[in-house]
């Protein structure tokens, strides 16, 4: 790839009227955490990294690499933390614009910010992350954006393409939506991340709770509770739990903090799932057991409720 390294000495563009950072940049390191999607999602990421890896090589043969990458999906899946992956993994800066600084209420200047912005990318051997990219990537015949819109996504959709030859550029957004159609040409490789399937939410609590839980009943428990949510949302759980064992040390009481963390993180639209969990225990465990998605034994049960089988037994033959 041509261009200069991009030191830690460098500094990023500012707007010439506020003088605010156009960018942030963000080395490389070791140990940057890899998201966690279903097998198929995981294989397509480690083709495009293969490509990425070996765009010189594509290069001398003729070949021109894919080099731009539109991310979208859900909030919390994930998306930004792929983007920082990707550019560890390949050992490049990642150049995160800001949109704080790109964006400014003064006539033209938001384009010629961006322009900017893409002209210090362009100079130097990096990632550019344009994360909430719906932001200057909009419509251009939204009847509620003056002229303005037009004259940012004009200079975007230029600056997109000078770049699909010169380094690698990666956007991303929670509202594919709102983006202009003519966006969506400009990005060789379009990557949807979806909400994590329950197989995906147990392996990313597994990993997150490893110090804490080890009980499999629990993790499956957790996963089946956890319907619906994004990794932003489990993370949060799985640092709520980590919280109270470490406070409560050996009187951690794993039901009990978890009906602490439902009452907690309440929302407008909670489902049946997670006020089962408020409820009582004996309401929980037959739902568990007429799950048809995911069955609960009544052996699996008793591990998980810290009862015996008989009890678990029951409950069940109660509620039938």
């Amino acid at each position: 790839m041509v261009g200069e390294t991009l030191t830690p000495n460098v500094r990023p563009p500012v707007d010439k009227e506020t003088g605010a950072a156009l960018a942030e940049i963000v080395e490389p390191t070791e140990g940057t955490p890899r998201p966690i999607f279903n097998p198929q999602l995981s294989a397509s990421i480690g083709s495009l990294l293969e490509e990425w890896r070996n765009a010189d090589t594509l290069r001398a043969a003729g070949l021109r690499p894919a080099l731009s990458t539109m991310i979208f999906g859900p909030p919390g899946t994930g998306k930004t933390m792929l983007a920082h992956f990707i550019g560890a993994e390949i050992g490049l800066p990642v150049v995160v614009a800001k949109l704080d600084g790109l964006i400014s209420s003064f006539l033209g200047t938001t384009a010629r910010n961006i322009a900017n912005l893409f002209t210090f990318a362009d100079r130097y051997r990096c990632v550019l992350l344009l994360d909430e990219f719906d932001a200057i990537a909009k419509l251009r015949d939204d009847p509620h954006e003056l002229g303005e819109i037009k004259r940012v996504v004009n200079t975007l959709l230029q600056c997109v393409d000078a770049r699909s030859s010169v380094g690698f550029t990666i956007a991303i957004t929670n509202h594919e939506a709102l983006l202009d159609p003519a966006v969506w040409r400009r990005f060789d490789i379009r990557i949807e991340v979806p909400q994590p399937v329950i197989e995906v939410r147990q392996e990313i609590l597994r990993q997150r709770l490893a110090t804490v839980i080890d009980q499999p009943e629990r993790l499956r428990f957790l996963a089946w509770l956890m319907e619906g949510a994004s990794g932003s949302d489990l993370e949060k759980l799985t640092d709520f739990l980590r919280r109270q064992c470490a406070i409560r040390k050996d009187a951690f009481d794993f039901l009990q903090s978890l009906r602490a963390y439902v009452q907690l993180s309440a929302q407008q639209a909670d489902g049946e799932r997670r006020r089962l969990v408020a409820g009582s225990q004996e309401d929980l465990a037959r739902a568990l057991s007429e799950d048809k998605a995911t069955t609960f034994n009544q052996e699996q049960l008793a591990a998980l409720f810290g009862k015996t089988q008989p009890t678990i037994s029951r409950w069940v033959k109660r509620g039938r």
